[in-house]
């Protein structure tokens, strides 16, 4: 072996969420304290207690996926909502007129599905859902044993047709290895974050590794953060290491960050 620095990748790369679709959706048509009301709804035959009505765009004080608890179906028009933080004692969010919602059912509001997933193969509880959809990661605490459904942290972060991908931070699965022997500079590039390895030249074979960034940066934050763990790794009293790089906060549109592409030349 050598020393070696693990860099998290995409697992279930452009994957879509075959969750239950939704039972009801709609946009609030009145602002009522802990209800949500639209005219013209048929609440009593699609909506049950116990399911919960989830935010699909974000509005001031109330972001996308914000969620409320149905606690009872007071008729085709109104719901009267409970815990959550989709509304408060008042009449914003989904108390609020002008909220688009979802109803998501009760068994449903925790999980990621996919259908014919292998979730079970490389996926476990810790690792990291990125919802490219709404562009909210979240945590799993579960897989299912026919490794088609996760289990998340967070109510309503995965919906039916949700667009994900996973994040781990465990050098056994949904990384990629870098090796960190003969290198003789490492730089960050502050205009796209990429990270550049320049190897001591052989005879013949590649010398330079540039690892270019997934979520599209201005900034080298994922490089000073990089250099801390290769530091360590080259500091280490054991010649035979491999230390893992964290999923790290961004700056772009996902907020965190993983390699995209490892390029040779």
């Amino acid at each position: 072996m050598a020393k070696y620095i693990s860099v998290p990748v995409q697992m279930n790369a452009s994957s879509t969420a075959t969750n239950t679709a939704a039972v009801d959706s709609g946009t609030t048509s009145a602002a009522t304290s802990d209800k949500l009301t639209e005219a013209g709804q048929n609440f009593l035959t699609t909506v049950t207690v116990g399911d919960y009505a989830v935010i699909t765009t974000g509005i001031a004080g109330f972001p996308i996926r914000n969620y409320a608890v149905i606690t009872a179906v007071d008729s085709n028009t109104v719901l009267t909502l409970g815990v959550g933080n989709g509304t408060t004692a008042g009449v914003g969010g989904l108390a609020a007129s002008g909220t688009t919602y979802d109803i998501i059912p009760a068994s449903d509001i925790n999980l990621c599905v996919l259908a014919g997933g292998t979730f079970n193969s490389n996926v476990r509880a810790g690792d990291m859902v990125c919802n490219t959809t709404t562009n909210l990661n979240y945590r799993v605490t579960n897989v299912s044993a026919d490794g088609t459904t996760l289990t998340l942290d967070t109510k309503g972060a995965i919906v039916n047709s949700d667009g994900f991908f996973l994040l781990s931070e465990r050098s056994e699965a949904g990384n990629q290895k870098v090796m960190l022997d003969k290198v003789v500079e490492l730089r960050g590039n502050v205009a796209d974050g990429e990270v550049t390895f320049h190897y001591k030249k052989g005879a013949a074979g590649n010398d330079k590794l540039v690892i270019a960034m997934g979520d599209a940066v201005t900034d080298d934050a994922y490089f000073i953060d990089f250099y801390k763990i290769c530091q360590d790794a080259w500091e280490s009293k054991w010649r035979d290491v491999c230390l893992q790089m964290p999923i790290v906060p961004s700056s772009g549109t996902q907020m965190v960050q993983w390699a995209a592409s490892f390029s040779f030349s």
